[in-house]
């Protein structure tokens, strides 16, 4: 049976890789790799063809919550339900979730050729001035869908030599990521609000 690593090694090699870990990491990741198909695994797997991979697994994660999302009972949710008078709509969750899509599918292909660029948005007022609230429904599904789909086939086949690259999302002050961070974040982001789609 082929061996498959944990995705806590898969996020402390890549951490290692970006020379980003910590001291704490770094022995926690000593302490995994002394299994030996570990160090089997990370020697075959190691430099940009770990990157490559471990891009393919965020790609594959992302299409596995947007696809069992849309499995559920859609049409049985309350899209107008708010959890308070200063909070989003259901629906307007999804609008936001629709913004989050455009915004880093640009981060993502222009970090392919650029780097150390500004891709910022101001989440709310995206929101309110896209009427978000009075959409149809099924067209911000469809159109959620298919920028998540775009977004997956990007990430899928991304160059290897430009997974470092980074690109600043700070508003006030710089903020610099590494795009394969600004993935796994995204994904993250997602399903936090997917879940509070699902709450109520």
């Amino acid at each position: 049976m082929d061996y498959q690593p944990s995705n806590r090694l898969w996020i402390l090699l890549s951490r290692q890789l970006g020379k980003e870990i910590s001291s704490e990491e770094n022995d926690e990741l000593t302490v995994m790799l002394a299994g030996r198909g570990e160090i089997a695994y990370a020697r075959h797997h190691s430099g940009k063809s770990l990157f490559l991979i471990i891009m393919r697994e965020i790609a594959k994660n992302l299409e596995r919550v947007v696809t069992g999302f849309l499995e559920t009972d859609l049409l049985g949710k309350d899209w107008n339900y708010s959890a308070g008078p200063d909070k989003w709509t259901k629906k307007e969750i999804i609008g936001h979730l629709i913004d989050s899509a455009q915004i880093n599918l640009q981060r993502f292909v222009r970090a392919t050729y650029s780097e150390n660029f500004i891709v910022t948005y101001d989440q709310v007022e995206w929101v309110e001035a896209q009427r978000y609230i009075s959409a149809d429904l099924l067209e911000l599904l469809e159109l959620w869908r298919l920028l998540n789909r775009q977004i997956i086939r990007v990430l899928e086949n991304y160059p290897t030599e430009r997974l470092q690259v980074q690109c600043d999302t700070g508003k006030s002050t710089p903020d610099f990521h590494a795009i394969e961070y600004l993935a796994r974040d995204y994904v993250h982001h997602l399903e936090h609000h997917l879940k509070s789609i699902e709450l109520v």
